[in-house]
């Protein structure tokens, strides 16, 4: 929800972005607040076991996607967040199910001694 609050702030500051003070003023308040709601989300997700390279990218990559000016109009940090939830729920559900285990990889002569024909 926080993040959704700071998508919408960006949206407002940039659509207010023409108006002398008001304007200017939201264009200067939004990164900051969008920091503190990155800040709080990281850690919210670090907690709730979005431990790894590829959880935290997904949300960071939203989130530096959210800094360039026209497009931060767009709701993309929510949008990460909600991808980067559903990965971390999908491991743990994998993990309940007993699929940890990664597949291995067969080496080259096994293969060959399985498809030989049998010699008599």
């Amino acid at each position: 929800m926080l993040n959704a609050g700071a998508d919408g702030l960006d949206a407002v500051a940039t659509l207010a972005a023409p108006v002398p003070v008001v304007g200017q003023i939201l264009l200067f308040s939004a990164p900051i607040g969008g920091f503190c709601v990155w800040v709080g989300t990281q850690f919210w997700l670090i907690m709730k076991g979005g431990i790894g390279f590829k959880k935290q990218a997904t949300y960071l990559t939203g989130s530096l996607v959210d800094l360039i000016p026209i497009i931060n109009a767009l709701p993309t940090r929510t949008a990460t967040l909600l991808l980067t939830i559903y990965l971390i729920n999908k491991a743990a559900e994998a993990e309940e199910a007993g699929e940890t285990e990664k597949p291995t990889i067969t080496p080259k002569e096994e293969i060959n001694k399985e498809t030989e024909p049998a010699e008599a």
